[in-house]
């Protein structure tokens, strides 16, 4: 029999169990807020979500708001984290308490891994792997520890040999990934409020255990624990504060001898660990400098307050256990949480993207970064795999898990009789790795990548998960206005004919392909002589968020009655920037008011293969064309939406655009745009209606259509007014998000099929 055993639950009831999540937070909104949206993705049981927050003011108020009626609140007044869990506890209405930090990030399936473990009517507690701040690394697998407070965390094992009353040592949870059954808490007493943090729930497993019930230690319910700064640790994670620390050590180690040791032994261990706990702070005060001289005065007051009330309490024998009157006094209704449910289900889709915010990205970047973000918003389980830098690293972000891969050499070639070259396999199959690391946690339905770069090459070759090809602009096209690099022929054989011929068997063999203008898809089917038939293809515009309301960085302010022209894109050939660099100086004869505002990478060669279009326009231009010419060259997110909202004409003279983003991203701000007669850029303007068509590498059409627009205030309004409808009709991100999950879905089932 189990001391003061509960009620117990029977089995046939098992499946029934709810679950109420408990948050505890203090002075970290924003986390808290990430937190409550990363809730929204769970599978499994029914649940609720508790939060109780501490005493700090930092927002946290508008934050709960936004959730008022969805979740339990309660306040705890002092900085206590067990008094705060209690609180918890008393708040919860399930059968099962689940405890998780608010820098803590659960994958989705952690709550249905978690309530596995209550099967078995003798387990009273659970928890799994807890990955640390990157989100590639385990910060807890496995681990015990002994009646001292010493944790064993080497363990390649669960402690089950340790589930037995007074065991010596114990297997005990991570306080952010870690479930009870609610009577047994009760029962209990709850959390010893004795500790402020620091080995807090290591006293509860211990108590756990010592009442003869089971704690399980699970190989899944994965919790990413961001580990972020508090008013205990500083940014790098070094404990700030040590009076608890060395208080709890050694009421704990005497808490808990249960006859294992003598006091004398507790305390020579408690000097042990003061030894090491002065070296670490001396460490950070002399040689990382992440603590000052001041802290190192700190813990010797610490010190000998620490002993004097560890010993005292430790000995005095009585905890500090939850009033028993606390549930009775804040009990409420259970309030399931409404989570995040797709019609037809949740899926898990991954986006490849070489770019994703935040930073400098270009055109797919953004695009990536919005579907993304509109998929998971619907409630899909996402992912974006993209590049990064120093180590690898995991981040939940705006409801899309974000993986960065840092550049290294890949652990396989490519498969035999396979060409391609080793920087783009180097990507790709990095790629893949971390695909396959992901899918050994979670079902992958279906994976989404560019065809630039060939970004999916080795997730096709592999063949394990369906790939969803994106039609951008190819190589083929880019060819077409890089005619040193065509005219190359090391380039030529070294890299585009093999690149060409990975992109030709992308085409031929994804599952889906998705197909961004008619346009693309015609161009492309001829050009590359694939059928790109109905049953695996999809036409789906390029939907956009409405970000005029987000913060921007205005340019510098121009003289009254100077019109602000804005070009936005690579200066390259396949853009158009020559062209339009050539009738500036005519129009700027005519029209002294006008500036130009050239933004986007203005260091790649020009048709010479060395000299840049810039470095040629300032070459031959007069001082007077060059005052009314701004180059800006790759500008941030903000910056780039200030250009938008100033601009009053918008010109995007490309060659070819498989779709033209940038068109769609004036329209929103309601500016009249100008392109060219050519690929996906006639799908999107209607001539005269909301904007003007000039023929791709034509000046003199480029040049009548800027004329029009500079003489015609009213053109230029009603141009504008109608550019912002068609984007709010045609061209919401929502509504491409949609379409892409059915092209994904698509895909899953014909593999599957």
């Amino acid at each position: 029999m189990h001391e003061n055993e509960p009620d117990r639950i029977t089995g046939d009831k098992e499946s029934s169990l709810r679950f109420s999540i408990v948050i505890c937070t203090d002075g970290r909104a924003d986390a808290l807020a990430s937190n409550l949206q990363c809730l929204q993705f769970l599978d499994g049981p029914e649940y609720e979500v508790c939060v109780v927050r501490g005493p700090t003011e930092d927002g946290i108020a508008e934050v709960l708001a936004e959730w008022d009626g969805r979740i339990k609140v309660a306040k705890n007044p002092e900085r206590n984290l067990s008094v705060s869990r209690n609180i918890g506890i008393a708040l919860a209405a399930g059968e099962i308490v689940a405890f998780i930090d608010d820098d803590g990030m659960p994958e989705p399936q952690w709550m249905t891994d978690l309530l596995g473990a209550f099967d078995d009517p003798q387990v009273a507690a659970a928890g799994g792997i807890v990955m640390d701040h990157t989100g590639t690394r385990q910060q807890y697998l496995y681990s015990s520890a002994d009646r001292l407070g010493n944790a064993d965390w080497q363990r390649k094992a669960p402690a089950d040999e340790y589930n037995f009353p007074r065991s010596y040592n114990f297997p005990y949870l991570q306080g952010t990934n870690s479930a009870f059954r609610r009577d047994v808490l009760l029962t209990l007493g709850g959390f010893d409020e004795e500790y402020e943090f620091y080995l807090d729930e290591t006293d509860l497993c211990c108590r756990v255990n010592d009442a003869g019930w089971t704690i399980r230690q699970l190989p899944n319910a994965v919790v990413h624990h961001k580990f972020l700064p508090s008013a205990i640790r500083t940014p790098d994670r070094v404990t700030r504060i040590r009076y608890p620390v060395l208080k709890n050590k050694l009421y704990f180690s005497l808490i808990n001898n249960c006859g294992h040791y003598s006091v004398r032994r507790a305390v020579e261990d408690m000097l042990s660990f003061v030894r090491e706990q002065e070296a670490d702070v001396r460490y950070h005060v002399e040689t990382s400098r992440l603590l000052a001289q001041a802290d190192l005065d700190l813990f010797g007051a610490d010190e000998k307050r620490a002993w004097e009330v560890g010993l005292k309490r430790g000995l005095s024998g009585p905890r500090r256990l939850m009033d028993p009157e606390l549930p009775s006094r804040m009990t409420a209704p259970f309030l399931p949480f409404s989570r995040l449910t797709p019609s037809g289900g949740r899926n898990t889709f991954v986006f490849l993207s070489q770019e994703y915010p935040p930073g400098v990205v270009g055109g797919v970047g953004r695009y990536i970064n919005q579907l993304a973000r509109a998929a998971a918003a619907i409630g899909h389980n996402i992912h974006v795999l993209t590049r990064g830098e120093g180590h690898d690293r995991v981040d939940f972000e705006e409801g899309v898990w974000v993986h960065r891969i840092a550049s290294r050499q890949p652990s396989e070639p490519p498969p035999a009789g396979v060409t391609i070259p080793a920087h783009i396999w180097a990507h790709s199959t990095l790629m893949l790795q971390e695909l396959r690391r992901l899918a050994e946690r979670q079902q992958v339905d279906a994976v989404y990548a560019p065809i630039w770069d060939c970004e999916g090459a080795a997730i096709l070759l592999d063949n394990r998960f369906p790939l969803v090809t994106g039609l951008q602009t190819t190589l083929h096209f880019w060819l077409e206005s890089h005619h040193h690099h065509r005219n190359d022929q090391q380039f030529m054989q070294g890299f585009a004919k093999p690149m060409l011929a990975l992109e030709t068997r992308l085409l031929r063999d994804s599952a889906g392909i998705h197909a961004i203008s008619k346009a693309i898809r015609r161009d492309i089917s001829a050009v590359y002589d694939v059928e790109l038939e109905d049953a695996r293809t999809a036409m789906v515009p390029l939907g956009l968020e409405d970000f005029s309301a987000l913060p921007e960085v205005p340019p510098a302010s121009l003289p009254q009655g100077t019109l602000r022209v804005v070009f936005i894109g690579r200066l390259e050939a396949r853009k158009g920037i020559d062209v339009l660099l050539d009738v500036i100086h005519k129009l700027l004869v005519r029209h002294p008011n006008l500036h130009f505002d050239i933004v986007g990478n203005d260091k790649i060669p020009g048709p010479d293969g060395n000299t840049t279009y810039r470095a040629a326009f300032e070459a031959v231009a007069t001082a007077d064309a060059r005052a009314h010419v701004s180059f800006h060259g790759e500008v941030s997110e903000e910056q780039l939406r200030g250009f938008y909202g100033a601009c009053d004409i918008f010109v995007a003279p490309s060659r070819f655009e498989s779709f033209g983003q940038v068109l769609v991203e004036a329209m929103i701000y309601g500016k009249p745009v100008i392109a060219c007669r050519a690929g996906g850029m006639v799908e999107i303007v209607e001539p005269g209606e909301t904007g003007l068509l000039a023929e791709p590498g034509d000046p003199v059409s480029l040049e009548g259509c800027l004329e029009r627009l500079v003489a015609d205030t009213s053109l230029r309004r009603s141009l504008g007014d109608a550019g912002r409808r068609r984007y709010e009709q045609h061209f919401s991100v929502e509504a491409a998000a949609s379409g892409l999950v059915t092209l994904l879905r698509k895909a899953c089932e014909a593999r599957t099929s």
